[in-house]
């Protein structure tokens, strides 16, 4: 539903080259910012260069400036950062690459009072957009469920947008299998199969990340701290995974590789943090990086301490997002 005061606020700006293919993209665009979901800034990109942007920065419900800029300067600051986030994608989709899981098509980066999506859309297209959330008390881990209305309507924009070029959806955040977007069994409750999971590091204490592990839901997960591997378990031996292994990847080379990135997703946190910085208050405390084939979760608990989790899985990915949560609050939360 369109909000008549939001769109008499809207501005917007075209590149200096503009074309009538963006036409049917900025209506698209234009109806996700009236609806009154949190976006205030959204950008489309083709090869990392701005096609038109389009803000609600004058508007009374966009966030205070970082910087107490006014809205000319930071509508300027926004449409640099989304090109920066567009190159930071491209490089996390090389990254990902020897995962074998398809390309990225989602990155969201949350932090404790905002939402930043980056969506592919098709080859070097890329839609960028900003939400206000719900402020969350310091320290507290990121709540995935204050930014859904922001990551269910970003996801349906890439859809759409996929669908004037005649292309299928691919899913981006699972939300077109999620139901009403909560998931269908308690996330932390055992999975009742009999396939034991497989533990690395010390045995974490309580089996709370064991407990997390299903087939239709989180694959693997890892905590870390101070730099180091604490425990991670998974379930990639699971007979329901099967048909995600072949001869050019083995159970034995995800999890390798998901070890390796999980090292990394710290910094790689750290950077998209550093990205942002000019336009978003705080640090990036939840970062997931949705590839065609399931989706990478990264939840910072505390200064040097971070949980990793993955799902293989396409149509249960914003489930397991709801599992890391739940995961994170339990390792975060003191004991009754």
């Amino acid at each position: 539903m369109t909000d008549p005061q939001l769109l008499d606020a809207v501005v917007e700006e075209s590149a200096e080259q503009d074309v009538p293919g963006f036409l049917k993209k900025r209506n698209l665009c234009r109806a996700l910012l009236v609806r009154g979901c949190g976006v205030y800034h959204i950008a489309h990109y083709t090869a990392g260069v701005l096609d038109f942007a389009l803000d609600l920065l004058a508007h009374e419900s966009a966030p205070v400036a970082v910087d107490d800029a006014d809205p000319a300067q930071r509508r300027n600051v926004h449409r640099r950062v989304g090109a920066q986030l567009v190159y930071r994608a491209n490089e996390l989709n090389r990254r990902l690459g020897e995962l074998q899981s398809g390309a990225l098509i989602r990155t969201v980066a949350q932090t404790r009072a905002g939402l930043v999506f980056c969506n592919s859309v098709v080859a070097n297209e890329h839609v960028v957009g900003f939400g206000a959330t719900p402020p969350a008390a310091p320290g507290a881990v990121a709540d995935p469920t204050t930014a859904n209305e922001i990551d269910r309507a970003a996801a349906g924009l890439a859809t759409d947008l996929r669908r004037l070029v005649r292309q299928r959806s691919q899913n981006p955040g699972g939300w077109l299998t999620a139901g009403n977007g909560q998931p269908s069994s308690d996330p932390s409750a055992p999975s009742g199969d009999a396939v034991p999971p497989h533990v690395g590091g010390s045995i974490e204490p309580g089996g709370i990340l064991a407990a997390a592990l299903r087939p239709a839901g989180l694959h693997y997960l890892s905590h870390h701290r101070a730099g180091e591997q604490v425990a991670a378990v998974d379930i990639l031996e699971h007979p329901e995974l099967a048909p995600f292994f072949n001869r050019g990847i083995t159970v034995t080379d995800r999890r390798s590789r998901y070890q390796r990135l999980a090292a990394d997703l710290s910094l790689l946190a750290l950077q998209v943090s550093r990205d942002l910085r000019r336009a978003v208050v705080g640090d990036v405390a939840r970062l997931v990086l949705d590839v065609e084939m399931g989706a990478v979760y990264y939840y910072r608990l505390a200064p040097d301490d971070y949980l990793v989790g993955v799902t293989l899985d396409q149509d249960a990915v914003s489930q397991a997002d709801d599992a890391m949560w739940t995961v994170a609050r339990q390792l975060t939360e003191p004991a009754a």
